[in-house]
Formats: structure tokens, sequence, C-alpha cells
């Protein structure tokens, strides 16, 4: 977050950072992948650059609230359950409230019959083990949340 309050984010990969504004996501990065499940990764046996990324710039108001994520829980969690989170632990802390994320997504993950954005988009590409459209997909969990003020 720079001087002027503007959120600028560079993401190489699956991971994501989304701002929460009220009860909606208004703005989120974007995914940089060589193809379905192959995220850009940053190492020293990679030819994927931080150039490579993808960039999002926002301005934030007070009450946003902008949560980072790994794809643990991006490909576990819908939009609509991030924000019943978000707009019922409002008053939490912000570290109170990523526990109860990574805590939902670890749980999901587990879930075969959940309907996950992971198994959505596995079904769409032909993946025989997700062919119903359903189930979690276990993985890393971590998670962010800042609130602005």
């Amino acid at each position: 977050i720079n001087s002027e309050g503007f959120l600028q984010v560079l993401n190489v990969g699956d991971s994501a950072c989304v701002v929460v504004r009220g009860d909606r996501i208004t703005a989120r990065s974007r995914e940089v992948n060589h193809f379905f499940d192959c995220p850009y990764q940053l190492s020293d046996y990679s030819q994927d650059r931080p150039k490579d990324g993808s960039t999002l710039y926002i301005e934030l108001v007070a009450g946003d609230l902008v949560l980072m994520g790994s794809d643990g829980i991006f490909d576990n969690l819908t939009d609509d359950q991030i924000i019943e989170l978000v707009t019922t632990k409002q008053q939490q802390r912000s570290g109170t409230l990523a526990r109860k994320i990574v805590d939902l997504s670890r749980k999901i993950s587990l879930d075969v019959d959940a309907k996950t954005p992971y198994a959505k988009q596995a079904r769409l590409r032909g993946d025989k083990e997700y062919s119903n459209g359903l189930g979690g997909k276990v993985d890393d969990a971590s998670c962010i949340v800042v609130s602005c003020k």
C-alpha cells in the first residue's frame, strides 16, 4: 500500500489477492499459469520471472479488507463463501479472520461432495477425478487479511 492509499500487487502463479468492499469483491489479481494447474513459479529452476506476473492497482478506502491467499484458499472457497465469512466476522481482528478462512478452506478441501472452484474448472478440462464437478482440493492454505482504516 503506497502513501497515496493505492494497493499495488504483483502476482506470479496461482495465489491471489482480493479487495472486499462492503459485501462484494471489488478487485482480484489475475492468476498466471502455463496451463490449468501448472502455475508460474519463481525459483532457480524455473524460466518464470516477476516480469511475467500480473499486476493489480486499486485505490483503497476505509473499511476495505485486503485478502491475500494461496491457491489452497481460492481453489476451495467460492467468492460467496469468502464474502459470507468476511461480513459475518467483520468485527474480528484480521488475524482471527484469516485463521477462520484457512480453517474453512481446509475443511472443504477434505469434502468429496463440496462445490469448489477447483472442481468446477477441473471438470471443464476433463479431469476424471472431478468428473462430477465436485470435491475439495487438498493443498497448503495460507491467508493474510489486512483491514484498511
